[in-house]
Order: structure tokens, then sequence, then C-alpha cells
């Protein structure tokens, strides 16, 4: 088994997803493509998980890998990290502990991946159900209407195409919709940033940095859960919406400066690289939306300065451009009120 490298590795990072996970590693058992590993990497639940993953090792016949972490990380970068470092499939797949696949999905994916020589497969469709265990009601979705593909279609290399494509929001950050081949994400040193949420905008930032072959397919082959359990749903004040999305601001832009400093298409294109910034900026501006309406100037710099300093670093340079922000971004929302 040391030598196996199967077809696909699917990488599921687990947290308090008792509800969930068996029906999701189900979804997987009855796959038409049995070439494949599962990797489980399990963040310190504290609820039974575990014990629902290690009752399916059997069932997976050696396929089924447990990788428990020494504490949790408070969110999915740290352990898809860590799987993909223990994964060993050609293809790699990221999927949520509470959704499933369609039976065909990783077959499909696959012949996709390998008939286009495609670094990357890219679905612009998928299914969502309801938080039932076994859901009853699928309704089709897509992340843009505006912008569908009717059959298996390059994404344009262009670097201005792209990085216009990526700064409308033309593309789905979620890792589910994205089949990635394993050595363009090691070669590339592509993983994702130890911070939440937004992490994933930044996976995918990078693979359409790298990617030359980016395949946008229209087949739904996810079925997404809308749970409202998870971290992204969770019922926060105004004071731990601008916390928990200060995170990115402080993290997630070093992350994307550093990257984009390495790259000599930026070197050339100073300006995209503003752009791209600013565009991760109020994004996470956008997401404060309800909570800076409820806040005033000085207490949204106090929370800024205090999350900065936990972070090591007043950065008041940041903290200022980000107030500034702040303000234009509510006067913008009062004109819109």
């Amino acid at each position: 088994m040391k030598n196996y490298s199967p077809a696909v590795s699917v990488i599921i990072p687990v947290f308090n997803a008792e509800k969930f996970l068996s029906v999701c590693l189900e979804s997987i058992l009855i796959q038409t493509l049995k070439d494949f590993e599962v990797i489980v990497v399990e963040d310190c639940s504290t609820d039974s998980s575990l014990a629902v993953a290690e009752s399916y090792l059997k069932k997976f016949g050696g396929r089924l890998k447990i990788i428990t972490l020494p504490e949790n990380t408070g969110s999915g970068a740290v352990p898809r990290n860590v799987g993909l470092e223990h994964a060993q499939g050609k293809y790699i797949f990221f999927a949520d502990a509470d959704d499933l696949l369609t039976d065909n999905a990783l077959e499909t994916l696959y012949n996709f991946a390998e008939e286009y020589r495609a670094e990357v497969v890219y679905m612009e469709k998928f299914f969502t159900c309801d938080e039932e265990p076994l859901p009853k009601n699928l309704t089709l979705s897509v992340w843009r209407k505006d912008s569908l593909v009717d059959e298996p279609t390059f994404e344009t290399t262009d670097f201005n195409e792209r990085m216009k494509n990526f700064l409308t929001a033309k593309f789905c950050w979620t890792p589910w919709s994205k089949f990635v081949r394993r050595d363009f994400l090691i070669d590339n040193r592509i993983n994702f940033p130890n911070m939440k949420p937004a992490e994933d905008v930044i996976w995918t930032f990078k693979l359409l940095c790298f990617s030359k072959n980016f395949l946008r397919v229209p087949m739904p082959l996810c079925i997404i859960r809308t749970n409202p359990g998870s971290v992204m749903r969770q019922i926060r004040t105004p004071e731990q919406i601008i916390i928990f999305r200060t995170n990115p601001l402080i993290l997630g832009l070093d992350c994307l400066d550093e990257f984009m400093r390495e790259l000599k298409s930026f070197k050339k294109n100073p300006v995209v690289r503003l752009q791209v910034l600013n565009f991760f900026t109020l994004m996470q501006l956008d997401n404060m939306a309800e909570a800076l309406k409820s806040l005033d100037a000085a207490e949204v710099y106090e929370i800024f300065l205090r999350e900065f300093k936990e972070a090591g670093s007043t950065q008041p340079a940041l903290i200022s451009y980000l107030l500034l922000m702040t303000n234009l971004y509510r006067n913008e929302l009062k004109a819109l009120t």
C-alpha cells in the first residue's frame, strides 16, 4: 500500500460533523470510479466524528486514511494542507464533511482532466439541499448565471482577462468546485493560507495565476448542504462579525502581496496588483456591511487596532486605510438605504 498511487485523493477536513459525515462517506463509497483514496483529517472534534470515520475503515478496504490533528485549527485550511501532504492520488478533490457527491462525480471529473490535460477542472453548477442527513429536495444552483458554459471550455490564458474575471468574482471560491492535479499543486506550492475565512479565495487566485489549462464544465456533480451550523453561517454580533472578517484583512493581504511580488506578471502590471488587494479588502468590508452600519467609526477603529495588536503589529498605515475605506463604504451604504 505504501507505493499505491490512486487516480484520485479525496481530502475531507472534519470538525463536529457527526450528523453528516456518514452520508458524505457513503456518497464516496458508491462512486463509479473505484481507484481512489479518502483522507479524513480530524480537527479535534468534540462530538463523535472520529468514531464515525473509524467505522468506515473496513468498508473502504484500505482506501480510507484518518489523520488526527494535535489541536483544533479553527478552519479547513490546515486540515486540507495536511491531507495534501499525505495524498498519493494523481488528482485531488477537497470535499466538505457535510456535502455529498453524485455517484459518477469522480469518474466524470477524472475523465475530463485526462481528456483535456487540465490542471484544474472547475464545476460551474452544483446542487443544494436541505440540512436533513438524507437530503430529499435538490435544487440546481450556479455561481454566476451570466457566464455559464454549455460544454467543457478552457478559461482564457490571457493574463488581463483572467484577472478581470477574478476581480468580477466570476469564479466560485469553494474548494469543492475544483478538481486539481496533485503535482500541479505541489510544483507551484499552492496551499491554503492559515487564516479564516477567505482562505479559499486566495487558493483559487493562485490556481488562476499558475494554471495553463483551467477547464470549466457545466455538469453539476456536487450536492452542497445549507448547514446553519457551519462556521460561515454562525450568528455573530456586529463586533464579532468585524473581528471575523478582520482576520483575512491582516493575514490575507500580506499573503496576496507576498505572492504577487514574486510573479513577473504582476511586476509588469502593478495596477492589477493593487486592484487585487483592493478587491480582497472590499470583499471583507462587504461581508461586514450590516455590522458597519450599526457601529460608529471610533468603535470600528478600536476593533481594528486591537486585532492588529494581537496579530503582532499595529500597522497604522493599513489601519488608517481600512478606516478610510470603512467610512467610504458606510457612506455608500447610507446612500443606498
